[in-house]
């Protein structure tokens, strides 16, 4: 399956601040990859530079096989960006915006409305009368109404009700299954888990790993909380016999006990606090 985005040995400092450093990685033909980080990681800086409104300081960034500086215009006319924060017109309305932003591509307004209206959004009010969350969904009819091959979304469901994320991740799959590419950073680890099919772990601007979203083994690992008599209370992770693990917690006073799989959303959490593994 061919790459439809190239990342390679890719470095950006701002003076002799180092915000990423040589990272490389590769995204295919209709993957959906979450981009996961603490705040400062380096995901925006890397978002930015795959869209070219900041450059590489060392490296490149190749976009459906055209180089991210080179070919800056021939790739924005292949892909959709949608920012974090998005400032709108506050006194026009959704749909003269639409209009507006049609005016210079390729889409319909009888898309415009059937994305609204998918999303549950009014688009006669003004800007200005919408809450965050409505402007949130203005941003991303904008994003889809570009129709690009490769989607570079950063933070796109905050502000969005759980049901709101829900619709927006099945148009996203849907777009995916004609062969789109998503990259998205997210802090909603748990939106991660549940619809990307790899996610990219960044530190202090490094990637520290690359998971298959399909192949992380957490099915063998329990997460243990108790609380004794005394009020005593601990929690953690185990990895290995439950027999034995039972045959512990059957020596203590227990006033609570919970012992359940551990899901992978708390397996990413551990890139941002850090954790341990007890047995």
């Amino acid at each position: 399956m061919e790459n439809c985005i190239q990342v390679e040995n890719f470095t950006k400092k701002y003076g002799k601040f180092t915000a990423v450093k040589d990272i490389s990685f590769n995204v295919k033909k209709g993957e959906i990859v979450g981009f996961v980080g603490k705040n400062g990681a380096g995901k925006s800086t890397m978002i930015r530079c795959m869209t070219n409104m900041l450059f590489p300081t060392e490296g490149s960034i190749k976009i459906l096989g055209m180089d991210s500086i080179k070919d800056a215009k021939a790739i924005k006319s292949e892909i959709s960006y949608m920012p974090s924060e998005t400032e709108l017109y506050e006194r026009v309305t959704s749909k003269e915006l639409f209009k507006f932003a049609l005016s210079f591509g390729k889409g319909e307004m009888k898309q415009a409305n059937k994305l609204a209206e998918y999303f549950e959004l009014d688009i006669n009010k003004k800007i200005s009368e919408l809450s965050v969350g409505n402007r949130k969904k203005v941003s991303i009819v904008l994003m889809f109404l570009n129709k690009g091959k490769v989607l570079v979304l950063d933070e796109p469901t905050s502000g969005l009700d759980p049901l709101m994320q829900n619709k927006f991740f099945s148009k996203i799959k849907e777009e995916t299954e004609k062969g789109v590419t998503v990259f998205l950073s997210s802090h909603n680890l748990s939106e991660i888990e549940r619809n990307c099919t790899r996610a990219l772990i960044i530190k202090d601007g490094i990637i520290v790993d690359d998971l298959n979203m399909d192949e992380i083994n957490v099915a063998k690992i329990q997460s243990v909380t108790y609380k004794t008599a005394d009020g005593k209370a601990e929690s953690y992770d185990y990895e290995g016999n439950l027999n034995k693990l039972v045959e512990k917690l059957s020596t203590l006073d227990l006033n609570f006990l919970e012992i359940r799989p551990k899901s992978v959303e708390e397996e990413l959490i551990r890139y941002y606090k850090g954790g341990e593994v007890h047995e």
